[in-house]
């Protein structure tokens, strides 16, 4: 798929895999209170954050990075892209996000065949 014909926005890209980014905002703010995913480190600094400052990450979040970077391994791309990412956030290790992701329904192994499919040019959605 071209560049130019993927969707653009997060909540697109979500879509293709059947997760509803509006559905997961609502959940998390039932969980964790109106707001939650506002009130996140990531969400305060964004935009005003000086260049260079390193922001440490939380370690179930250092855990789902190094998962990505094991699932683009084993699918022998040389690069970590979002779909790496959910695949490292769907491990169990990884906390709350796999909680959420595979109570509604989103799988390791169901993300690996999209992924896999994505990768021999199947069509999507």
């Amino acid at each position: 798929m071209r560049r130019a014909d993927r969707p653009g926005t997060d909540a697109e890209k979500l879509a293709i895999l059947g997760i509803d980014l509006d559905e997961v905002r609502r959940q998390a703010d039932e969980a964790f209170g109106p707001g939650a995913l506002d009130r996140t480190r990531a969400a305060r600094e964004r935009g005003g954050r000086p260049r260079g400052r390193h922001i440490p990450f939380h370690r179930a979040s250092k855990k789902a990075l190094e998962l990505s970077l094991r699932e683009a391994l084993r699918c022998k791309h040389n690069h970590i892209g979002t779909e790496h990412i959910l695949l490292g956030l769907l491990h169990t290790e990884t906390g709350a996000a796999q909680h959420i992701l595979t109570a509604h329904g989103v799988t390791l192994d169901g993300v690996r065949a999209a992924v896999a499919d994505l990768g021999r040019g199947a069509a999507s959605g």
